[in-house]
């Protein structure tokens, strides 16, 4: 049976990588306010003419606003395409009225993370994790890593940066409990 799970490291990015996440945080805070808002248009139309677009619509429409943005383009690709699909989630657990319908992200109230659901794109070498268009950062490994690693998520708590690695692991099969309790 595979399961999930999840190490969280305390990282240490410098000045510049600081100032760039910053920048990232921004710029995805931009981006998901804009597919919110045409998401909401779709919404907001007669019910003869509702058009939600989907995160594989927005995706595609991300090449044309990265080429007119460049402050969007320096974000990685993959980042910004995992947050439109965090966005079309939220719609899709509101349509299924398990959660209430997205709100807008605003600076200060809201952290934004950055998901590489790629593992070919990003690694962690010994005390280095090598994110893209970071850079190496130094990271406190304090156990090993099981399984075969699959997201990095690197996230803000307070003033201290982390990263968080989903690693996929194989674990036997749970045998049913056949004596009473």
């Amino acid at each position: 049976m595979l399961i999930r799970k999840a190490f969280r490291f305390r990282v240490y990015p410098n000045a510049a990588q600081v100032l760039r996440m910053g920048r990232w945080e921004n710029a995805l805070r931009f981006l998901w306010n804009l597919a919110h808002e045409q998401r909401l248009l779709g919404y907001g139309r007669p019910k003869s003419e509702r058009r939600y677009p989907t995160a594989f619509d927005q995706v595609n429409e991300l090449t044309d606003l990265r080429a007119e943005l460049p402050w969007l383009a320096e974000v990685p690709r993959n980042v910004s395409n995992q947050l439109l699909v965090e966005l079309d989630h939220a719609w899709q657990r509101c349509f299924k009225k398990l959660a209430h319908a997205p709100r807008w992200k605003r600076k200060g109230r809201d952290k934004l993370s950055f998901c590489e659901p790629h593992p070919k794109t990003w690694r962690l070498c010994g005390e280095r994790l090598h994110f893209p268009k970071l850079g190496a950062m130094r990271v406190v490994v304090h156990r090993p890593i099981e399984g075969k690693p699959k997201t990095c998520t690197l996230s803000q708590d307070g003033d201290q940066w982390f990263v968080s690695i989903v690693c996929e692991l194989e674990v036997p099969t749970p045998i049913p409990r056949t004596s009473p309790i």
